[in-house]
């Protein structure tokens, strides 16, 4: 799974009455979902995106660490 990060989603998009720290828990409770799933998380932002060699190097070891699981 992938995911784009930003930190405007702990700021003027977090919703009302919500911290900062809310917000970094349940995505820390999604992402844990989402591993017992056995899926791999792989997350980036926007400075990441210049240099996509990088990102596509992160993502292909991700397919390799679930290959090594299954197989």
């Amino acid at each position: 799974m992938g995911q784009f990060d930003g930190r405007v989603k702990y700021g003027r998009s977090l919703r009302r009455g919500l911290e900062p720290g809310d917000a970094v828990f349940a995505e820390k409770r999604r992402e844990d979902a989402v591993r017992h799933e056995q899926w791999d998380v792989v997350r980036w932002v926007r400075a990441e995106l210049a240099a996509p060699h990088r990102l596509a190097a992160e993502v292909r070891r991700a397919v390799e660490r679930a290959g090594r699981r299954i197989g």
